[in-house]
């Protein structure tokens, strides 16, 4: 707009004037003309232009408002501040023509900050930003996706739970991401460079979950964020060591981090696109890391959950095709050797001031494990472990535990061992 319109600006403001236009935009008018034709002097650019603060009267001096409507009698009119119904009253215009221009973008910046949950803001934003871009191989100019990344991370730091947000940052890198997978899976070449410089980006975005994640080491948005940045890119094998090491501090921090735990079973899955794991030597690394945690603190439920999803997963894989690694031997082995560890935990449990009895995830956990054995004797002890949780020791999940009781109970008339 101000390269267009610079040499009309002097006409502008005698008009403004002549019509008493608000005082604030005059008062801006004159000191914006000193400036103007000196732009002039160099060419446009998009995203410097957008950040000048010029206000919306002038900004959009040929766009007619377009006030809210709540109806003639409206039961709970809300109370807007008077820049919030400015923004929104132009905004309402501006979608009305369809104006994707560098202005319209400027305009949704102000409301964005103004309320950063407006998804109709967001998605016109994006459609500004891909008509403004310059580029013929992305859907976004390069420098529009950094400046929109750097713009979602100021509204991210007092909104880090805003769905809007972390959608706009994955929009925003999907074309490249997803044009880079596309490649890899069609062999095309590519060069160093480019690879290169799509891994930094990615990791630059894991940097930028990492800041999110020590503030709030739960946030639901950032970690599925993380995991599509890490499925979208093939990484180096070494970037999957790293994140090992990256969750294994958060568990470090908060052992009851479900999140992290989520997470370390999606790295060592190589994001879930390997099933099971690919050796006999790291399911028993990870069943010893789980089982370590859980002695620590045997009521702590999600170490003791991700031993049983290895476990079930060992099981359900083992002998099969394809999977030439895990033997039914091995798997025997390995529920055997768990139930030894749980039944260790519950002996040095009950000689320390607590209950044993009381450790409802210990119990449970070993109740799956003698299900997984599968012979009489297991699944006897099994269902009376089940009945005690039911009358004494899980009454909240009274109904859940007298379910288990009774389909462990109706395997034992025609029981056939598993392992």
């Amino acid at each position: 707009l101000i390269w267009t319109q610079a040499d009309n600006t002097t006409q502008l403001l005698h008009s403004l004037q002549e019509n008493r236009y608000h005082s604030r935009a005059i008062h801006h008018c004159h000191r914006e003309i000193n400036t103007l034709h000196h732009n002039l002097s160099r060419p446009p650019n998009t995203h410097k232009m957008v950040e000048e603060e010029v206000p919306l009267p002038i900004l959009f001096h040929d766009v007619t408002p377009i006030p809210q409507e709540d109806g003639p009698h409206p039961v709970c009119a809300i109370s807007y501040k008077e820049d919030f119904t400015e923004a929104m009253n132009y905004l309402r215009a501006v979608l009305r023509a369809n104006e994707l221009s560098a202005r319209a973008l400027k305009l949704t910046s102000i409301c964005l900050k103004l309320n950063p949950a407006n998804y109709t803001v967001w998605h016109f934003r994006r459609r500004c930003l891909q008509n403004l871009s310059s580029s013929s191989s992305t859907k976004f100019a390069p420098e529009s996706i950094q400046s929109d990344l750097e713009f979602s991370s100021k509204l991210g730091g007092s909104n880090p739970k805003n769905y809007q947000i972390w959608y706009h940052r994955r929009a925003l890198l999907e074309p490249t991401f997803e044009a880079e997978m596309i490649k890899q899976k069609e062999g095309k070449e590519k060069g160093k460079e480019d690879e290169d410089d799509i891994i930094q980006k990615a990791k630059e975005e894991l940097n930028y979950i990492n800041g999110v994640l020590e503030n709030d080491g739960k946030n639901y948005h950032a970690w599925s964020h993380r995991q599509w940045v890490l499925r979208t890119i093939c990484f180096p094998p070494s970037i999957y060591n790293s994140e090992l090491d990256y969750v294994h501090k958060l568990i470090l921090d908060d052992p009851r981090n479900n999140s992290a735990w989520n997470h370390r079973w999606f790295i060592t899955h190589k994001g879930c696109t390997r099933k099971p794991l690919s050796s006999l030597e790291d399911v028993q690394k990870e069943i010893t890391y789980a089982m370590q945690c859980a002695e620590v603190d045997p009521f702590n439920e999600s170490p003791w959950r991700y031993v049983i999803g290895f476990l079930e997963e060992c099981k359900k894989y083992s002998g099969s095709e394809g999977n030439d690694v895990m033997e039914a031997a091995d798997v025997k082995s390995l529920i055997n050797s768990c139930e030894q560890e749980i039944t260790k935990m519950r002996g040095n449990l009950g000689s320390t001031e607590y209950d044993v009895d009381s450790c409802v995830h210990l119990t449970s956990a070993k109740i799956d494990i003698l299900e997984m054995k599968g012979d009489d004797i297991s699944l006897e002890q099994a269902a009376n472990l089940a009945k005690d949780l039911e009358t004494e020791h899980d009454l909240i999940r009274k109904k859940y535990w007298k379910l288990r009781e009774k389909e462990i109970r109706s395997r034992l008339s025609g029981s056939k061992t598993d392992y």
